[in-house]
């Protein structure tokens, strides 16, 4: 999924302090990262590192040491907060991306694959982003494709004309004019790992025919449907549906009843979703709506870091 900043603001912030808190040592994955810049760029660019980042306890040599520390550091709070006997394995690197003087493209990423119907699914006839599939069958179903691909813009800081620079830090405190690499990746991670859905935003057909776990616990709370029971056009006129689409899963209401302060529907605890009217690729239904306070890593409920796994028994 992309992530977009406007006028020097993100979709989604959190402080990394929230996930070291909730992490749990009896959870573990190894997700690891594959460097697919060339020489000289992205995660191989030799020049000095960045002074801030190195403060803020990155200790690489290089700017693109720094950005890979960075980015295995994000990837580690993952790892320590999910389980998966299979490795995780993520195509990276650095790309110029859009990036105008007022707004600018972070970066993306989402899962290589998905799968249906293999042994160890919860939900027959339904599919599983590769990494989630991997873990719930126990063995890599597809050895031939990583698990997930991600880019981010190499530009901000350097050609990009809006006035931001990455913060490589490991801190969780980016300085004034920075934007945070550690959470922007987060942000990107969660959703190849199954934080998205793979309904067609133009059309609102599901993929091949077929429901994927994420659209499943999707509501739009007016008509009081879920994205599985809906026509195509019911889904396409609920992914733009603002306040009315809600996610539904038993998990994320109990953490949002505890925690969040707006952004939930009072009666039945259901959270609300990002989907304006005009739809926006790539933002649009794979995150939480900007009203939910406090803000939290994917738009809302503080225990979201765990979503792409609990979807498999909300």
């Amino acid at each position: 999924m992309n992530r977009r900043i406007w006028n020097g603001r993100t979709w989604a912030l959190i402080g990394l302090g929230v996930f070291l808190s909730i992490a749990q040592p009896s959870h573990a994955a190894t997700i690891t990262i594959l460097n697919l810049d060339g020489a000289g760029e992205g995660f191989n660019d030799p020049s000095a590192p960045d002074p801030a980042s190195t403060a803020g306890g990155n200790p690489g040599a290089t700017l693109g040491a720094q950005r890979l520390i960075a980015f295995q550091f994000a990837a580690n709070l993952w790892g320590g907060t999910i389980n998966s006997a299979i490795e995780i394995r993520v195509d990276a690197e650095f790309n110029s991306l859009f990036c105008d003087a007022i707004s600018a493209t972070l970066g993306s990423a989402g899962p290589n694959t998905a799968h249906r119907d293999f042994v160890g699914a919860p939900v027959a006839a339904t599919f599983y982003v590769q990494a989630l599939a991997n873990a719930r069958n126990g063995a890599d179903l597809d050895p031939a494709s990583n698990d997930i691909g991600a880019e981010f813009n190499s530009t901000l800081g350097t050609t990009c004309p809006i006035p931001l620079a990455w913060y490589y830090g490991l801190n969780g405190i980016p300085p004034a004019g920075t934007i945070d690499f550690p959470t922007t990746v987060l942000h990107e991670i969660a959703h190849s790992l199954g934080f998205l859905s793979l309904v067609s935003l133009q059309t609102g057909a599901k993929l091949a025919g077929f429901d994927d776990a994420y659209m499943r616990l999707l509501e739009n709370h007016a008509t009081g449907l879920l994205f599985p029971t809906m026509t195509d056009a019911e889904r396409f006129t609920a992914s733009r549906a603002g306040p009315n689409l809600h996610w539904t899963g038993t998990v994320a209401i109990g953490c949002g009843n505890s925690a969040l302060t707006s952004g939930r529907e009072a009666a039945t605890g259901h959270i609300e979703m990002f989907a304006p009217n005009p739809a926006q690729q790539g933002s649009s239904v794979s995150h939480f709506s900007t009203s939910l306070s406090p803000d939290q890593l994917m738009g809302g409920v503080p225990c979201s870091i765990s979503m792409p796994w609990w979807i498999l028994v909300s």
